[in-house]
């Protein structure tokens, strides 16, 4: 039964993914600069996780980690920062499911090359044919997500769309160096919450120094719904709950039950255009496409 709960909870928070990137960018409409969204997203959860540490009474031995370990412990936030604005350029001009299943396809991509490759002090683990063949499907499977039909005048694939494309595949990397870079933190810290909260103020200051240089003032247009300012509430609820479901999961069972969360979050998202952006109607070649994804992710999970 504990299980059970702990998969559910998985699977939730990652549908609110989704969520998140749509209501970050619904913010950067209002205020007209993205990465002003951004910086706003990362410190609405850098206070959540910051009271979270302070009111459980985590402990953060900062010093002796950063006199222990190596520089790339610390590049997490810079790889979140990256991939959560990248994420909101994206939705408005692919669908929330696009933006969903394309990080994903790079997600896996890249945590497979980790795996091989043995990077970030991980374990390294052997190229299977059954990993292979999951990659493939992950692959077939955002095609089938993001293809439109032939008939349609947007379909006509051009650079910005290739660009676009690799753009969130590559995010997808960043997002799997983020997640075993936190993972290391975390237990170097001795807890995921006490990495979480470092890699978030990191991308915040990060952030702040990229507005700052760049000069971005906000340009405000219109006024925000009362749920504008709660993406980065989400995202903070999001690396919590994972962090709490792992030790009972076991981390491929706990992100794959996210992933299955997130590509549903898409796909219901784009289906009932919800907050604010245009409806793309649910089709059997798009569920497909999502199945083709979920039995690809489980391979390169699971597959011996």
């Amino acid at each position: 039964m504990v299980n059970l709960v702990a998969i559910a909870l998985a699977v939730f928070v990652g549908a609110t993914i989704p969520a998140q990137t749509a209501i970050n960018s619904r913010l950067a409409r209002h205020l007209g600069v993205t990465l002003l969204a951004s910086l706003v997203s990362f410190f609405v959860g850098t206070v959540g996780l910051g009271l979270a540490v302070v009111v459980t009474g985590t402990r953060m031995p900062l010093i002796s980690v950063a006199t222990s370990q190596p520089w790339w412990v610390w590049i997490g936030g810079v790889c979140g920062l990256v991939f959560l604005t990248m994420n909101m350029v994206l939705l408005p001009r692919i669908g929330a499911s696009a933006t969903v299943i394309l990080p994903l396809f790079g997600q896996v991509v890249g945590g497979l090359v980790i795996d091989v490759l043995g990077a970030f002090g991980t374990t390294a683990r052997p190229l299977t044919v059954g990993r292979v063949i999951g990659v493939l499907l992950v692959a077939a499977g955002a095609v089938l997500v993001n293809l439109r039909p032939r008939t349609a005048e947007k379909s006509r694939i051009g650079w910005s769309t290739v660009i676009l494309w690799a753009s969130g595949i590559g995010a997808g990397v960043l997002g799997a160096i983020q997640a075993t870079v936190n993972g290391r933190l975390g237990h170097e810290l001795g807890s995921p919450l006490a990495a979480a909260l470092v890699s978030f103020a990191v991308g915040m200051v990060g952030l702040l120094i990229i507005n700052l240089v760049a000069r971005n003032r906000p340009t405000l247009t219109g006024r925000p719904p009362w749920w504008g300012y709660s993406g980065g509430l989400i995202g903070a609820a999001f690396v919590f709950v994972i962090a709490y479901v792992t030790p009972l999961l076991g981390t491929s069972l706990a992100i794959s039950a996210a992933l299955l969360g997130q590509v549903a979050g898409g796909l219901t998202i784009d289906h009932r255009g919800a907050f604010g952006i245009t409806p793309r109607p649910l089709s059997v070649q798009r569920l497909a496409g999502a199945l083709l994804v979920l039995v690809g992710v489980l391979l390169v999970r699971f597959a011996g």
